[in-house]
C-alpha cells in the first residue's frame, strides 16, 4: 500500500531547484579582517563573550563591518574557544559518552 504511494513521489534535489539561481549571481568573496578589527574585535571578546546586539551594532558601526559579520565573529571565536579545552579535538559531550557504554549481560 505505501510502496505505490511512495513509488509515484517524485525528490528532487535541492541543486536542482536554485541552481539555476546561484549561476546568476556572482560568488560573495570571502572577508579577511585588518589587523585593527582583529585586534579590536579580540580585546572585546576577552571582556565580554557574549556583547549585546546594541554593542554589536556600535562595534560594527565604529569598526566598518556589517552586524552579521560582527555578530558571526564572536559566535565563532567562542566556539573555538570551547575547542580549546578539549584534550583530543573531540566534542565536550563525546568523552562522558564514551565511558558510559552499556555492555549487554
Amino acid at each position: 500500500m505505501y510502496r505505490s504511494l511512495w513509488s509515484t513521489v517524485s525528490c528532487k534535489r535541492k541543486e536542482q531547484d536554485t541552481g539555476k539561481d546561484r549561476n546568476n549571481t556572482p560568488k560573495k568573496s570571502r572577508l579577511v579582517f585588518t589587523d585593527l578589527q582583529r585586534r579590536t574585535l579580540l580585546a572585546i571578546f576577552k571582556e565580554n563573550k557574549r556583547p549585546s546586539k546594541e554593542m554589536q551594532l556600535t562595534i560594527s558601526q565604529q569598526l566598518g563591518l556589517e552586524l552579521t559579520t560582527v555578530s558571526n565573529f564572536f559566535m565563532n571565536a567562542r566556539r573555538r574557544s570551547l575547542d580549546k579545552w578539549t584534550d583530543d579535538g573531540a566534542s565536550p559531550g563525546a568523552q562522558s559518552s564514551a565511558s558510559s557504554t552499556c555492555t549487554k549481560a
